[in-house]
């Protein structure tokens, strides 16, 4: 599964997990969150993996979020004055996939590459 996560850190806040991925999220998104966590050297947390759409719909999420899909996760390092590294790790490591940065996580997908601040 992954070398730095457990599948019930993905789980969704509803206690369901992706139909199609055992752990609940694509294996791809686990290949780039164990090399960003291997790059950043440090415990990363995870806020948000899967989402059922139910719970999604209830959070506010974009309809065809990739969190929906298992393909995307909200992280955050334990320690806050390590966030803006944590984004840099995230984008270079992530560089085909989409990055936001908002001031207290970081969203990674593995959707088109794209860009933004939350």
């Amino acid at each position: 599964m992954s070398r730095y996560f457990k599948p019930e850190e993905f789980r969704c806040k509803d206690g369901s997990t992706h139909p199609e991925y055992e752990g609940g999220v694509h294996p791809g998104l686990l290949l780039v969150l164990d090399d960003i966590r291997e790059k950043f050297g440090k415990a990363i947390l995870v806020n948000s993996g899967y989402r059922s759409p139910e719970h999604n719909r209830r959070v506010g999420g974009a309809p065809r979020s990739y969190h929906v899909k298992g393909m995307a996760a909200d992280i955050r390092p334990q320690d806050l004055k390590d966030l803006k590294r944590l984004y840099a790790i995230a984008d270079e490591i992530n560089s085909t996939g989409g990055v936001g940065k908002y001031p207290t996580f970081v969203h990674v997908d593995i959707g088109p590459g794209r860009r933004w601040n939350g």
